[in-house]
């Protein structure tokens, strides 16, 4: 007589009511083996230095760097399965056809050693993803809020080290927040190589979220992922300065005078300082940026008094090759052109009076017409500029000083963002044009008023954004308001600068009423107040 099995759920204890709060998560439980000596079957050996903008450790910068692939900091302990279970290509690794090439055990206990070229923070920040699914031990690093906290209390661990317990996190250094974003970068570059890409991505959120707060960490972002060649965090960090250049690139105090804690200050903000040589050009000089030519200026002062890279040969024999140094301009010999092999004694103040010859070579791309006189003195204490130069830009300084500007004043706007002082510059259709520049949706813009004609004929003043190498007037400005003309002052507002639009003599007059909203304006409307500018008394 045969009879039937008896089902599993038989023999079950019946369900109560606090089982899942007595009991542990299978995501808790793997938690717990990171950093478990006792299962520990592999370790992850470092052969890259630390991130750093530390002129002192610019062998993480050099291109012979570490070829032998030496060992630069504490092997990382890990569990092969887990790995492998995160990372077809720690899989392959580890388990692959090809797992014999890079594995070698290293005592008696069939531990293996995998050399990898990542520095040691930046897998042991790996191996935590691939154990908890997050970065806790990155200092403000981000916690998923739907896992419960109580997890690691639940399953016995109470975060200390041992030999059988384990730390719930790694020993990840607290590096400064200039210092996190280049970790972040080179974490970027491993989840793409190791084929995870929720870390990738989430990295991605968190240098977005980073770069929104501080802008200047865009430029540290830049700069490593340059280094590692990871192209897309290239583009996504230069479209972050192309948006803000001025707090991107220059979040320094202003000063002058540069001491050690001064230059410290600034690379903890990163901005222009943060920038190897071989970046400078393609950053400050821009041609999508912004930014205006004090500004770039600025960037190539403050890059020579504040940056901590080296000049690597590579980027001196690039600047040899691409900008030949104009003597009859400068009059002064580049120290890029000296070829003696003095390499080995460099010094501080070589690789100062080397920044500083790259600095002079890119700073004949300035238009120094467009630099405000009231600041050529500064330039010309910079000793970036020749002689001839300066000579030239101060004539047309003085050219242009003979009248005063034209000033446009708004106010009452509904967006803030559009009240301030216009100041007169550059014509469209033979009228003046004022412009003021602010923010706009979180980039750096030049807000315009100007004449327009429609193409029936008829006109109006515009509070508009033109883009950058644009036309006035046409489909791709962002207008806020406008104010039909009308002629010999009458209609919208009174008076020869309050209103009219177009005097009866010809001349363009900003209506101080009658504006109204368009496209992204909001209420209430603006009231301009036009200070016409005048010859200055002989």
């Amino acid at each position: 007589m045969t009879t039937s099995p008896t089902p599993c759920s038989a023999f079950a204890s019946p369900p109560s009511s606090t089982s899942n709060k007595s009991g542990t998560t299978l995501l808790a439980d793997i938690r717990s083996l990171l950093n478990n000596e006792e299962l520990t079957d592999i370790v992850l050996v470092p052969t890259v230095p630390e991130p750093s903008a530390s002129a002192d450790d610019s062998t993480c910068r050099s291109d012979d760097a570490n070829k032998d692939g030496d060992v630069t900091g504490e092997a990382v302990p890990a569990i092969k399965s887990i790995l492998a279970a995160r990372s077809p290509v720690f899989r392959r690794m580890l388990y692959g056809d090809f797992r014999e090439t890079r594995l070698r055990n290293d005592n008696d206990d069939g531990v293996l050693s995998v050399k990898l070229e990542y520095s040691a923070n930046v897998l042991r920040l790996l191996v935590e993803f691939c154990f908890t699914d997050r970065l806790d031990s990155l200092e403000g690093g981000d916690r998923n809020d739907d896992e419960d906290d109580d997890d690691d209390s639940r399953n016995g661990h109470d975060g200390s080290t041992g030999s059988r317990g384990g730390s719930q996190t790694s020993a990840v250094s607290s590096p400064s927040l200039s210092g996190t974003a280049r970790l972040l970068t080179s974490l970027s570059s491993a989840a793409h190589y190791f084929d995870i890409p929720k870390l990738e991505h989430d990295i991605l959120s968190r240098l977005n979220e980073m770069m929104t707060r501080q802008p200047s960490l865009a430029c540290v972002v830049l700069d490593e992922a340059n280094r590692i060649m990871q192209e897309e965090l290239c583009q996504v960090a230069l479209e972050r300065i192309r948006a803000r250049p001025k707090a991107a690139l220059l979040p320094y105090d202003n000063v002058t005078l540069v001491d050690s804690g001064t230059m410290e200050s600034w690379r903890d903000k990163g901005g222009v300082v943060s920038l190897g040589a071989s970046l400078l050009e393609r950053v400050v000089f821009d041609d999508v940026s912004t930014a205006s030519e004090w500004t770039k200026f600025t960037c190539l002062q403050r890059w020579v008094e504040g940056c901590p890279h080296q000049v690597s040969r590579q980027a001196e024999a690039l600047f040899k090759k691409e900008l030949p140094f104009d003597e009859e301009r400068d009059g002064r010999r580049s120290n890029l052109n000296n070829d003696d092999d003095d390499t080995s004694k460099s010094s501080h103040k070589s690789h100062h009076e080397q920044k500083r010859a790259i600095a002079a070579h890119l700073a004949q791309k300035l238009d120094l017409s467009l630099i405000p006189a009231s600041d050529l003195d500064t330039v010309s204490h910079s000793q970036l500029l020749s002689t001839q130069d300066l000579f030239k830009a101060y004539r047309l300084q003085a050219l242009n000083a003979e009248r005063t500007k034209s000033k446009v004043f708004v106010e009452g706007a509904g967006i803030s963002e559009i009240n301030g002082t216009y100041i007169q510059g550059g014509v469209h259709e033979g009228i003046p044009m004022y412009n003021k520049e602010g923010v706009w949706r979180d980039r750096e813009e030049v807000f315009r008023i100007f004449l327009c004609t429609y193409s029936n004929g008829n006109k109006s003043w515009c509070i508009s954004i033109v883009p950058k190498g644009k036309e006035p007037g046409k489909t791709t400005d962002i207008d806020f308001y406008e104010c039909p003309v009308t002629y010999g002052g009458k209609g919208a507002g009174v008076g020869p600068y309050s209103g009219g639009g177009v005097s009866e003599n010809g001349m363009g007059v900003v209506p101080s009423r009658g504006w109204k909203l368009v496209n992204f304006g909001q209420p209430p409307a603006p009231k301009c107040h036009l200070i016409a500018g005048c010859l200055e008394d002989a």
